[in-house]
C-alpha cells in the first residue's frame, strides 16, 4: 500500500454531509475488535467502552448542565477500516451485531491443527506460528475482507478536519495501516488522535511475543507517541511505563497522559441486565471432570496461554498440593498464544488432563461467570500485566485471588489480594494451602473480595468522557463559535 493520504480518500463518500452538530466527532477505531471472534483482553476492553460511548448518540459531555453544553458535547462514531476504500467507514448491522455478540469459532490456524492426531496437530501449530506464516495469514484475512467490504462502500467517511478526532480503543495488531503511516497525514488534515494503552510490553520485553505482533506494535505506539494528543492509560504503571519508552526513543514532546479505570463487571450480552452481585453461597458450574474423586473446589486461571501469563506456575502450583487435596481441580481458560508449545503438550500430556485439569478455550462472558462465581481460587501468576482484569472480575464474583507482584497487579487488587512473585512456587504453594486448610483465613479473604467496590464500564466510560471533553474541548468551542 503507499502512502495515505486523508485528504484524498480513494473512493469519495456517497454519505449525507455531516449534521451541524454535533461539534466534535471521535471516531473510534475497532477495526480487529469487530473483525476478531476474541472476546478477552483488548477485545473486551474495547467492546465495553464502544458500547457505552456509542450508545447513546445524544449523551452530552458528563456533568453538562445545560442544552448548550449538550450539543457541544463529543459524539462517539465506532468506524472499521475499509480495505476496498482505503479509508474507514461505519460498522454495517451484521459488524453491529458482531461486536455485541462477538463469534465463537476458534481461529482457524488452531482449527485446522485440532482436526488431527496430536503430534500431526503440535507440529501444524509450530508452522503456523512460525513469524512469516503468521503474516501470511494476516494478509489473507485482509483479502477475504476486501471482497465482503465492496458493497458498503457509501457508509465510507469524510476525510478528517478541526471536527475530527481518532479515538484508537486496541492495538490494531493485524490493521491494514501502520499508525505511522496513518497519524501524520491525519494530523495535517486536521485531525486529533487519542489511544488507549493497556500496557508497552512488547517494546519491554520483545522476547515474550510474536515477532510480527512485536513489529505491528511497535509501529503502533511510536505512531501515536510521535502524533496523539492524549493517551488513556489503564494503570499508573501503564503510563509510567509509556513515558520511559517515549524517553527510549528520543520523544521529547510533552505526552498528555491519563489514567482511567477499567470496568470489571461482566455484562450478559444475551439479556439487558449486568450480572447480579455474587450469590451467598457458591454454586459449582457442571464442568466435563473425569477423575475418580469428584472435584469439589477448583483454582481458575483466566488469560491467553503465552509466557507473560504465566500457566506454567499455576501447573506447578497444582502438581505441589493436588496429591494431599484429591477433591481440588484446576480450570485454564484462554486461547492459545505464542511460543508456548512445549507448555501447551504439557497441558494436553499431563496425567490429570481431562480429570482434574481443564483447559477451556472458547468461553463465553455467561460462562466466564460462571466459572469466576464458582471458583475457590483465582490465580493470576503473571510476570507482568499492565493492570489485571482478572484480579478485578473475580472479585467482582466475590473470588478470592492471589496476585503476582509484577506490574500493576498490586494496582488492581490493592489490599482485597494476595500476592506472591510470579517465579516463587513455594510461596504460591503456601498461601494455597492455607486456603484449603484454614475455613476462616478463606473465609475473611472471600469477604474482603465481596467487600472490594472495582470500577464498572460505566465508570470506564465516563473517565474516557471527561478525559476527551478536557483535551479537545477547545476545538468544540472553536467549531461552535468558528
Amino acid at each position: 500500500m503507499g502512502t495515505i493520504d486523508p485528504a484524498r480518500p480513494h473512493v469519495e463518500p456517497s454519505s449525507p454531509a455531516a449534521p451541524s452538530h454535533p461539534a466534535v466527532t471521535a471516531v473510534i477505531e475497532i477495526t480487529d475488535t469487530v473483525a476478531l471472534p476474541y472476546t478477552t483482553g483488548l477485545q473486551r476492553v474495547a467492546r465495553e467502552l464502544v458500547s457505552r460511548l456509542a450508545a447513546d448518540p445524544d449523551r452530552s459531555a458528563v456533568g453538562a448542565a445545560t442544552d448548550a453544553d449538550a450539543d457541544a458535547a463529543i459524539r462517539y462514531r465506532p468506524t472499521v477500516w475499509s480495505v476496498g476504500a482505503d479509508w474507514y467507514r461505519d460498522l454495517t448491522p451484521d459488524e453491529s451485531d458482531r461486536l455485541t455478540h462477538p463469534g465463537s469459532t476458534m481461529p482457524a490456524s488452531t482449527a485446522l491443527a485440532e482436526r488431527f492426531p496430536r503430534p500431526a496437530a503440535t507440529a501444524i501449530r509450530r508452522v503456523l506460528a512460525v513469524p512469516a506464516m503468521r503474516d501470511l495469514r494476516s494478509r489473507a484475512r485482509l483479502a477475504a475482507r476486501r471482497h465482503a467490504e465492496r458493497p458498503h462502500l457509501g457508509l465510507v467517511l469524510p476525510p478528517p478536519d478541526r471536527s475530527t478526532v481518532l479515538l484508537d480503543l486496541e492495538a490494531a495488531w493485524n490493521d491494514p495501516v501502520p499508525r505511522d503511516l496513518l497519524l501524520g497525514p491525519w494530523t495535517r488534515a486536521g485531525g486529533a488522535s487519542a489511544a488507549l494503552i493497556a500496557d508497552v510490553l512488547p517494546l519491554m520485553r520483545p522476547e515474550w511475543f510474536d515477532s510480527v505482533l512485536v513489529r505491528d506494535f511497535t509501529r503502533f505506539i511510536l505512531g501515536h507517541l510521535h502524533h496523539s494528543d492524549l493517551f488513556l492509560c489503564i494503570s499508573e504503571r501503564t503510563r509510567l511505563d509509556l513515558l520511559d519508552v517515549a524517553a527510549a526513543h528520543g520523544i521529547d514532546r510533552d505526552l498528555d497522559t491519563r489514567v482511567i479505570p477499567l470496568g470489571s463487571d461482566i455484562v450478559e450480552r444475551s439479556g439487558a441486565a449486568e450480572n447480579p452481585a455474587p450469590a451467598p453461597t457458591r454454586a459449582t458450574p457442571q464442568l466435563p471432570w473425569a477423575g475418580a474423586v469428584p472435584v469439589e473446589r477448583y483454582l481458575l486461571m483466566v488469560g491467553t496461554v503465552e509466557p507473560r501469563k504465566n500457566q506454567a506456575l499455576a501447573l506447578d502450583v497444582f502438581d505441589a498440593v493436588a496429591d494431599a487435596h484429591p477433591d481440588l481441580g484446576l480450570v485454564l481458560v484462554g486461547k492459545r498464544g505464542w511460543k508456548v508449545e512445549d507448555l501447551i503438550e504439557r497441558i494436553e500430556r499431563h496425567p490429570q488432563a481431562g480429570r482434574r485439569i481443564l483447559w477451556l478455550q472458547e468461553v463465553d462472558d455467561d460462562r466466564l461467570g460462571e466459572l469466576y462465581r464458582g471458583a475457590f481460587l483465582s490465580l493470576t501468576p503473571a510476570r507482568y500485566e499492565g493492570l489485571g482484569m482478572t484480579v478485578t472480575e473475580a472479585m467482582q464474583f466475590g473470588t478470592p485471588v492471589i496476585a503476582s507482584t509484577a506490574g500493576a497487579l498490586p494496582e488492581a487488587g490493592g489490599d482485597a489480594a494476595e500476592y506472591a512473585g510470579p517465579d516463587d512456587v513455594a510461596a504460591w504453594v503456601e498461601l494455597i494451602e492455607r486456603h484449603l486448610t484454614d475455613v476462616d483465613h478463606h473465609r475473611a479473604a472471600v469477604a474482603r473480595a465481596r467487600a472490594h467496590r472495582p470500577p464498572t464500564w460505566d465508570d470506564s466510560a465516563d473517565a474516557v468522557r471527561v478525559a476527551m471533553d478536557d483535551v479537545f474541548g477547545a476545538r468544540t468551542q472553536a467549531a461552535l463559535h468558528g
